[in-house]
């Protein structure tokens, strides 16, 4: 009888260690297809970047997949404007999505010419999230510092909430009340940075246009404090 038990063993065995092996590799191609979420952290609310360089994509899509805001990328100097920026904010307006302007810092042009080719081309509707002002030169020079201070300070002026995609540590060339935004490996100091680019290559689960390369953001702080400086969680 003993013998007979035995006969069945190993294509039991090899049975299993199929089964194991198709579960992880399930697993694995079922997690390569969820939305990027940050490590280390549980995310708040989570946002994407959009622009002209992907495809259409669908906002109510979007926001029914945990997407709670959107950077829209808006202005870059004084001469480019991103062409699907005002389609987008007509959108975001039949959604529950926040919205917030990113405008590219350029070192080739000044403060003030920045700041008024961005009022021409946004005006007054810059969305319920910090304008985000991300650099486009990794040269943290004092003059490229001042310069982007002088535009935060410009739009501070008009009661406008900013943020600086650069590291805390130059929180004193900035002024009072300046926002900042990491963009580390690692989940950011709470104390220091509102919000935290964590990838340039994520993806979004069911969106269309985002299946890969997108820029993701997240709110460093809880969901309570977003919901009471941003609005609503989508997720």
């Amino acid at each position: 009888m003993k013998r007979f038990q035995h006969k069945y063993t190993l294509p039991a065995i090899l049975i299993l260690l199929v089964l194991a092996i198709s579960g992880i590799l399930l697993g694995f191609f079922n997690f390569q297809k969820q939305t990027t979420l940050p490590p280390d952290s549980n995310p708040s609310a989570i946002g994407v970047e959009l622009n002209q360089s992907l495809d259409y994509v669908d906002l109510h899509k979007l926001q029914d997949n945990g997407v709670s805001f959107v950077y829209l990328k808006a202005t870059q100097g004084r001469s480019y404007f991103d062409d699907n920026f005002l389609s987008y904010r007509d959108q975001i307006l039949g959604t529950k999505l926040a919205f917030g302007c990113l405008i590219k810092y350029s070192n080739e042009s000044t403060a003030l010419q920045h700041y008024r080719y961005f009022n021409s081309k946004v005006g007054r509707n810059t969305g319920s999230l910090p304008i985000l002002i991300e650099p486009t030169s990794n040269r943290m020079t004092q003059k490229y510092l001042r310069s982007m201070s002088k535009f935060a300070k410009l739009l501070q002026l008009e009661n406008k909430q900013v943020m600086v995609q650069v590291a805390h540590k130059y929180y004193k060339v900035f002024p009072t009340k300046t926002l900042f935004m990491a963009t580390s490996d690692k989940s950011p100091n709470k104390l220091k940075y509102s919000f935290w680019k964590y990838t340039n290559d994520g993806r979004v689960k069911d969106v269309d246009g985002l299946n890969d390369g997108v820029t993701m953001f997240t709110y460093n702080g809880t969901v309570q404090q977003y919901k009471q400086r941003y609005g609503q969680l989508t997720q």
